[in-house]
């Protein structure tokens, strides 16, 4: 009975992987903006990330079995990592590391996401909600990217006072505004590093709309002239 249950629950898990990819994605750049701050909302943001590490990582082994297993090492390493803030292990070192592998890992996810629509056949729902989890996801590493420069360059962006302690939250903010050009201005980039990511973000957002629209719209005709 057990076994019948685990593997119906894999067959599920399987069958909606892009729908919960999208999910896990969604509760990791929202989440943690409700949880206040303190314990609650370090263990919002751990338990949030680590859902989407894993849905990430079964999306990515789905259809590649290669190198499985060092995927989940690298997935099991990444939530440790994220669960030791808030279990009182805060440290500048740690937040840069993490930063860092967060932005390899979520480049990696989209590049397979991105192997996956240009060799899908036609538009389904799939292919459309990966187009969304790839915006998502570009939104993710822009964003600690940005922060990373925060901890790297010291004065690399103009925070309002408003903002006392500049986090994930903050900086996934400043990476959507800008990477759909709303352009908001509360935060902005100072020094050339900076300033140089924020317009490639820019036009990164920008590009990516145009060229997903062309593909969807070009996949579209070409499936209704194969139908003729």
């Amino acid at each position: 009975m057990v076994r019948k249950s685990y593997k119906k629950t894999l067959k599920y898990i399987e069958k909606n992987r892009f729908k919960l990819l999208l999910l896990a994605t969604f509760l990791a750049i929202t989440l943690p903006a409700f949880g206040g701050k303190g314990l609650i909302n370090n263990l919002l943001f751990a338990f949030s990330m680590s859902f989407l590490f894993i849905q990430s990582m079964v999306v990515a082994s789905s259809k590649e079995k290669k190198n499985m297993p060092l995927r989940y090492l690298i997935t099991i390493i990444m939530i440790i990592i994220f669960m030791l803030k808030p279990f009182g292990l805060n440290l500048k070192e740690l937040d840069i590391i993490k930063l860092a592998l967060l932005v390899l890992f979520f480049i990696n996810i989209t590049y397979y996401l991105i192997r996956f629509l240009i060799k899908a056949g036609r538009v389904n729902s799939d292919v459309i909600i990966t187009s969304i989890n790839i915006y998502l996801l570009m939104g993710i590493v822009a964003g600690n990217l940005a922060y990373l420069f925060y901890f790297l360059l010291p004065g690399s962006y103009n925070i309002p006072s408003t903002i006392s302690d500049p986090n994930f939250v903050t900086f996934i903010y400043y990476s959507f505004i800008t990477m759909s050009t709303v352009g908001y201005g509360d935060i902005t980039p100072i020094l050339p590093e900076s300033q140089t990511l924020g317009y490639l973000m820019a036009v990164t957002g920008q590009l990516y709309v145009a060229i997903i629209i062309a593909f969807l719209v070009g996949k579209l005709l070409v499936a209704e002239q194969d139908k003729k």
